[in-house]
C-alpha cells in the first residue's frame, strides 16, 4: 500500500506541473497523499473496534 500511495502521489505531482493555477498543482499531490493516510487510519480504527468486539 505504501508503494501505491507514492506512485499515486508522484503521478499527481506530474499531473499538477500541468495544472494552470499554481494552488492547485501544489495541493493536488498533497490531496492524494492525504487521502491515503485517512484511509489507512480508518482501517486501523476498524481493526482496533473487530478486536474490541471479539475480547
Amino acid at each position: 500500500m505504501i508503494k501505491l500511495a507514492i506512485f499515486c502521489t508522484i503521478i499527481a505531482g506530474v499531473i499538477g506541473a500541468f495544472v494552470e493555477p499554481v494552488s492547485l498543482s501544489v495541493s493536488l499531490p498533497i490531496a492524494v497523499m492525504g487521502g491515503f493516510i485517512l484511509y489507512e487510519l480508518r482501517e486501523l480504527r476498524n481493526e482496533k473496534d473487530e478486536e474490541k468486539a471479539d475480547s
